[in-house]
């Protein structure tokens, strides 16, 4: 309690001492800290929002915030009034209860849509809700496609027939929505397709017809049996290419050392479509086909004839050949290879260029020939030419570049707030820490300095002296004591400039010096 007590007294008489200043410049950093403190809590406290719908309808969006408004949910809009931001641990909560009371249809309906009683609905109703089910289901699914921000799938379901030659099979049409630079390739493409030819009765892939956005018809180039496969014989070849050069090119790399050597390879690909059927007959090889044998008597005579018909059939070999599609036609093989560098006779200077041997290049030309699988029948060639490289300076290692903009977004305010918070908490405890705090003011110590300026040289007490000697206040300054400053301060420059340092380590907040004991 005591302790308390002196403390409070301290403090209150330090308060005394300041100037009018100095008590505004203390109590306006006192202020901006509790406010530091306040909005950087707050800060902490505030939740981030998420999505709690996107891409919606002007309707939507309006039924979805009148109901966000009635229960008083902070709401915020982002694309045009499409997406509805809500705090981050309502999401969840808030999507089931608009879900349930219908507000917002969240997607297509599947075949949920049959989940409810239904009484009354007549045949005709049935089918119309089997259908809007299915292509609720099939937009689900494609809407799954990462590149795909949203689908529209409409079937037509023609009603069976009895006659078979009038029956006619079902069609459908997919309209995507790609995301920002997002694209499908074929293969996505017959994906699609299937997975909606699967999915229906009597549906032909041929039959389903996907566009996107801009009303560009997608499964044009997978059904054109000429053109369509294009794009895939050609990923096809540079597969086939990079295959190939990788084995040759990892292979003289282990051998001649790294960016000693360039292969490229060119290969023909064969994406013809035989189908051949022979017939071989073999005439040495006869087998009996069928006998008929006839007897015959003559009642008058009693005599009997037989004869017989037997008919041979040739053994007949029947062959169906499919050429093999995608096969290797050609291959062309371009290399090229560094020589060898002899260090420099006085080891100083630079590499002497010495270039490979006829030997040397056999030898990498048959390794290369039996690693690509060249076949000088078919017509494959290779070429492999021996030629000085030019000497790049190597780059700089840098490292990969961060995303720091990303980082700064997201962190940057609380980052200053922190470091705001930390200067003025520092403030504070410096400021308080002198006004607490005892001891002699900082004006004291370079008054008693200054005094000294009739020391040694001018009939005063010997340095040592001085150094324990009490100062009780500052003379008159008049012209003698001017003088005298001004002849110790030619003599002792050394003592004058430690004098100064301490006035200027003792300057306060608001830029003014303490005032000295004795004024």
């Amino acid at each position: 309690m005591d302790g308390l007590k002196q403390l409070t007294d301290n403090l209150r008489a330090r308060l005394g001492e300041l100037s009018f200043n100095q008590k505004a410049l203390l109590g306006v950093v006192a202020v901006a800290g509790v406010i530091s403190v306040a909005v950087f809590s707050l800060w902490l406290q505030k939740e981030d929002n998420a999505v709690l719908y996107s891409n919606l309808t002007p309707e939507d969006a309006a039924a979805a915030l009148e109901e966000l408004a009635r229960q008083d949910v902070p709401t915020e809009l982002r694309n045009g009034g499409g997406t509805i931001l809500v705090p981050e641990s309502m999401v969840a909560r808030l999507r089931i209860e608009l879900a349930g009371k219908g507000v917002v249809a969240n997607g297509p309906v599947g075949f949920e849509i049959f989940d409810g009683k239904q009484y009354g609905l007549t045949e005709f109703l049935q089918n119309v809700n089997f259908k809007r089910a299915l292509e609720g289901e099939l937009t689900k699914t494609i809407e799954g496609f990462p590149a795909i921000q949203s689908a529209r799938v409409h079937l037509v379901l023609p009603q069976p027939s009895i006659f078979k030659k009038n029956e006619q099979g079902a069609t459908a049409s997919v309209v995507l929505r790609l995301g920002r630079g997002g694209r499908l390739n074929e293969s996505q493409i017959s994906g699609i397709q299937a997975l909606v030819a699967g999915s229906v009765e009597d549906l032909a892939v041929e039959n389903v017809t996907v566009i996107d956005q801009t009303g560009k018809v997608l499964s044009a180039a997978v059904a054109d049996e000429e053109t369509g496969r294009g794009e895939t014989q050609l990923g096809l070849r540079k597969e086939v290419e990079e295959y190939l050069t990788d084995k040759a090119g990892s292979m003289l790399d282990k051998v001649l050392g790294p960016g000693r050597s360039i292969v490229r390879v060119d290969a023909t690909l064969n994406f013809e479509k035989l189908t051949r059927e022979r017939e071989i007959y073999d005439p040495a090889t006869t087998v009996v086909r069928s006998e008929v044998r006839n007897e015959e008597n003559d009642p008058s005579t009693g005599a009997t004839s037989e004869n017989s018909t037997t008919n041979y059939e040739i053994n007949r070999t029947v062959e169906h050949i499919v050429g093999q599609t995608g096969n290797i036609a050609a291959l062309s093989v371009s290399v090229f290879v560094d020589g060898h560098y002899e260090p420099a006779a006085d080891g100083k200077g630079e590499p002497t260029y010495k270039p490979l041997t006829e030997d040397e290049i056999g030898q990498l030309r048959r390794v290369v020939q039996t690693a690509v699988g060249l076949n000088p029948v078919r017509g494959d060639q290779i070429e492999i030419v021996n030629m000085q490289f030019r000497q790049m300076e190597e780059p700089t290692g840098a490292s990969p570049l961060t995303d720091w903009m990303g980082v700064v977004t997201e962190y940057g305010g609380k980052v200053l707030l922190v470091v705001l918070l930390a200067v003025v908490a520092l403030s504070l405890r410096r400021t308080l820490g002198r006004l607490v705090a005892g001891g002699a003011p900082a004006g004291a110590v370079a008054a008693t300095a200054a005094g000294r300026a009739g020391g040694p040289g001018r009939g005063g007490p010997p340095a040592a002296a001085e150094d324990q000697e009490h100062f009780d206040g500052i003379p008159e300054l008049n012209d003698q004591v001017m003088g005298d400053i001004r002849d110790y301060a030619a003599d002792n420059p050394d003592r004058v400039a430690e004098v100064i340092q301490s006035w200027i380590r003792e300057i306060d907040l608001s830029g003014n010096t303490r005032e000295t004991v004795g004024n």
